[in-house]
């Protein structure tokens, strides 16, 4: 079975993006993201795709990146001959059914408000980083991030025990949190 897992940073407002991308960089978060998603599938929706390929931050090497959209002949043709399709597919399918995976990989989804809203009420898990500032956003998380604790429960897997800091030092701090659905199912 396929670990699926919601993955988002999100500003004291619940924002997650402004004009097609994240307004903040935050390195230790960056650095988390990129530890905890290395080496397997990466989903987000058309618009966050659109947004990094922009800036040149897309595919993210070393994971799988699969790309939701409604126009996924026209994107496959555009990509086809840049990138092989085991760096960078397109489907229709928020579950990927029609995209090879990788074996034994998780599934993050990560972003935009769309693709959330979406998977929401489907993930095995919920990462999320909490940054304490707020960034004029024009895109949100699909529910207020404060309300989360009525369907999902906080969780810390116990590999993450010893090791886990709730508040992640940096010039800028934030809070990382793990949540699983009610009732807790731990893998």
């Amino acid at each position: 079975m396929v670990q699926k897992i919601l993955i988002a940073a999100i500003d004291k407002d619940g924002g997650i993006g402004k004009d097609g991308y994240m307004p903040w960089h935050y390195p230790a978060d960056l650095k988390l993201f990129m530890n905890l998603t290395m080496g397997n599938t990466i989903v987000m929706g058309r618009k966050t795709f659109d947004g990094m390929f922009d800036r040149e931050k897309v595919p993210l090497k070393g994971r799988q990146n699969i790309i939701v959209t409604s126009k996924v002949a026209e994107y496959r043709s555009q990509f086809a001959d840049k990138y092989p399709s085991s760096e960078l597919g397109f489907t229709d399918d928020l579950n990927c059914g029609d995209v090879e995976l990788a074996k034994d990989t998780k599934i993050f989804y990560c972003g935009g408000a769309n693709l959330y809203q979406q998977t929401i009420d489907t993930v095995d898990m919920m990462y999320l980083s909490r940054l304490e500032d707020s960034y004029d956003c024009d895109t949100f998380f699909p529910q207020d991030p404060q309300s989360l604790g009525q369907e999902f429960a906080p969780y810390i897997p116990a590999y993450m025990a010893k090791s886990f800091s709730d508040r992640m030092a940096g010039k800028k701090s934030f809070t990382f949190e793990i949540y699983a659905p009610k009732p807790l199912i731990i893998y």
